[in-house]
């Protein structure tokens, strides 16, 4: 029998020593298949050099991710596939096949999540930024998100000097930069910093609010607007957006624009078609 899949034969052997049923045994191998047949088409970089040690966390998300986007599997399969997974690498990684354990920094899903991309939010910025109900830390987070920008950037001290070159030219996008900075400029004079998110209560040793912090602005706006918040979807319906919008460009400039390696630029092209 051809192997479908790197040291099949030596891992179907070892799953015979482990007390697994048969079934499962069998379970655990098409597991294996089924990712490897996703890298081989999404991930043009494994496709040219399949091996083991060619596989990274990110391969291994962007897997399951796309799981859940075309078959809506449950959080259940997710943990279960995401094991599975995990018991194939640990034995790789433990027989001296592989020097990578792509699944070790991977944590299984603990509540249900929508998993929709949906770019919803991005044609209704203009209508949020001018919501009275909302944020305006939320807005600013949306309004960076619709520039491409990701949570690591802006929550990042000395962001602002990147946000001062910032080209805004809708009038309701400039309306409402203005009314941040005038709800902002108190609180920078108070906590002696120019960035763009800080507490509202004086800590000059660190004035820059936390990613929790921010999460908790977000999550009760989120309710209000009934739509998915965190920072990372929303980057991902950016992305989306951008694809779609340019997706007459080659590979190479989709990659610098979107600052995507070439397995990550395949995954979200997959999704973008999703879109159209």
């Amino acid at each position: 029998m051809t192997s479908q899949y790197p040291f099949q034969l030596q891992y179907e052997m070892y799953l015979k020593t482990t007390e697994l049923a048969t079934s499962t045994q069998i379970t655990y191998s098409q597991t294996i298949v089924n990712f490897f047949n996703f890298l081989t088409e999404f991930n043009p970089g494994f496709a040219q050099d399949p091996s083991v040690n060619n596989i990274f966390d990110r391969d291994v998300s962007n897997y399951l991710a796309n799981l859940q986007e075309q078959q809506s599997i449950t959080n259940g399969s997710y943990n279960k596939l995401l094991s599975q997974l995990n018991h194939y690498f640990n034995f790789l990684f433990s027989h001296y096949l592989s020097t990578q354990l792509p699944t070790l920094n991977l944590h299984g899903q603990t509540k249900q999540v929508n998993i929709s991309h949906s770019t919803k939010w991005l044609t209704m910025l203009s209508e949020i930024l001018q919501d009275h109900q909302i944020h305006v830390y939320t807005k600013m987070v949306l309004l960076l998100s619709s520039k491409g920008y990701t949570i690591q950037e802006f929550m990042q001290p000395g962001f602002y000097q990147e946000f001062n070159r910032l080209s805004v030219t809708d009038p309701i996008e400039q309306a409402f930069i203005q009314g941040f900075n005038s709800f902002i400029k108190p609180i920078q004079q108070r906590q002696n910093s120019r960035d763009l998110f800080l507490k509202q209560r004086v800590n000059l040793s660190q004035p820059l609010l936390s990613n929790a912090g921010l999460h908790k602005y977000l999550s009760k706006d989120e309710q209000y607007l009934a739509l998915d918040l965190s920072p990372k979807k929303l980057h991902q319906s950016y992305l989306l957006q951008q694809l779609i919008k340019l997706n007459d460009q080659p590979d190479s400039v989709l990659m610098e624009q979107l600052k995507l390696d070439p397995s990550s630029l395949a995954y979200y092209k997959h999704l973008s078609q999703q879109n159209l």
